[in-house]
């Protein structure tokens, strides 16, 4: 797989402009065993077997925000994948005008198939970039419908997209958001270093320790590592209502509640399950019950003016796709731990999230990774 173009001029995370990122030579410590590897921040390479195998990508370059991502020509008709990244971000960064207007576009694709994942990612995006359990349960609440479309029409898609955007992201420290992320990211670290089997029962018991002992990032990395013991989500999900029983936890009951509902939809996906952990663990949301009305002429007029934009449309804007999901390459939102905490830092820094806002090194958080820079020797954990 070749680098895309922008990918190949930037050689750290694309920023929608430069990147600040000097070139530099990076030691860092295997997740596994007492090996080290070199990681070369200009050539994105690695002397590990993993990246030597023909693939060109490992988890030490992911972990220091190094991608191969699919090269990408903008359409102003982009695939269904694509669409589908555009509306995930759209909520991500706020812009319910935009989320509505792809929604327009996903609408298009008849088959059954795509209105069912369409649904879901309005489902999965309530939890993904949100904090409002109320939120969530107004979505969850509605998803069975939505998936029908015979019996509802993109105006309900988009109400609940609008639904959604109408809370703070986790990005604005009012949702107690970068806590979380932050947790998340730390947590996801701690699990790849550590030497315990990944066994349902290690995981769970992980997980306890963290709620005991209140550490956020520990009673995360139990969550994560169920999937790697594969564990299906059904049975995280009822693992985690029996840990908020315990513990007295009716937020946390209520998430388990939501996945469970909708628990073939959201096999293989965790979002729920994470905040739960996180707020037994002593996690705070200011707005798990922040709620606002949606009104028919506000989403009307929303879809007026989509519908007024896509008679002349432009091509998908780069900042939708980041080459994970779909054909792509501006990782700045994916929804990984570590780019979900840069997009907090930006908020730090800027006081917005805007896709053409320069993308600063220092936006990027290794902490929790063992790391030497050659350069300078410094060492970081």
């Amino acid at each position: 797989m070749l680098y895309s173009p922008l990918q190949q001029r930037l050689p750290f995370a694309p920023s929608g402009g430069r990147s600040r990122q000097s070139s530099t030579i990076l030691r860092l410590k295997a997740f596994s065993g007492d090996e080290w590897n070199t990681i070369s921040l200009a050539d994105r390479t690695c002397d590990c077997a993993e990246f030597s195998d023909g693939r060109g990508n490992c988890q030490h370059l992911g972990a220091v925000g190094l991608y191969r991502v699919r090269a990408f020509r903008p359409s102003s008709h982009p695939t269904f994948s694509q669409a589908l990244s555009a509306l995930v971000k759209s909520l991500r960064l706020r812009r319910n005008e935009d989320a509505v207007y792809w929604l327009v576009y996903l609408d298009k694709f008849t088959e059954r198939e795509f209105r069912f994942r369409t649904a879901r990612r309005l489902l999965i995006g309530s939890a993904e970039d949100g904090h409002s359990i109320a939120v969530m349960e107004a979505v969850s609440d509605n998803f069975r419908v939505l998936c029908r479309r015979g019996e509802t029409s993109v105006a309900d898609l988009a109400t609940e997209a609008v639904r959604i955007c109408k809370v703070p992201c986790w990005w604005d420290p009012s949702t107690g958001g970068p806590d979380y992320i932050y947790s998340g990211m730390i947590g996801q670290r701690e699990l790849a270093y550590s030497a315990l089997p990944r066994t349902p029962e290690n995981m769970i018991k992980l997980i306890e320790r963290g709620l005991e002992e209140k550490k956020k990032t520990t009673a995360l990395a139990g969550v994560m590592g169920l999937s790697d013991a594969r564990m299906g989500s059904t049975k995280q999900a009822e693992a985690i209502l029996g840990l908020a029983k315990k513990y007295r936890h009716p937020l946390a009951e209520a998430l388990a509640h939501i996945h469970l509902r909708s628990k073939s939809a959201l096999s293989g996906d965790n979002n729920f399950l994470c905040q739960a952990a996180w707020l037994m663990a002593g996690g705070v949301t200011p707005v798990a019950d922040a709620i606002e009305p949606v009104t028919a002429n506000e989403v009307a007029q929303m879809l007026d003016d989509a519908n007024e934009r896509w008679k002349n449309p432009e091509p998908i804007p780069r900042w939708c796709v980041d080459g994970f999901h779909s054909a792509g390459d501006d990782v700045r939102f994916a929804g990984m731990w570590h780019h979900m905490y840069a997009v907090c830092k930006a908020f730090e820094f800027y006081g917005r999230v805007d896709p053409n806002d320069e993308w600063r090194p220092e936006f990027w958080c290794r902490d929790g990774l063992v790391i030497e820079t050659v350069a300078t020797e410094e060492k970081s954990r």
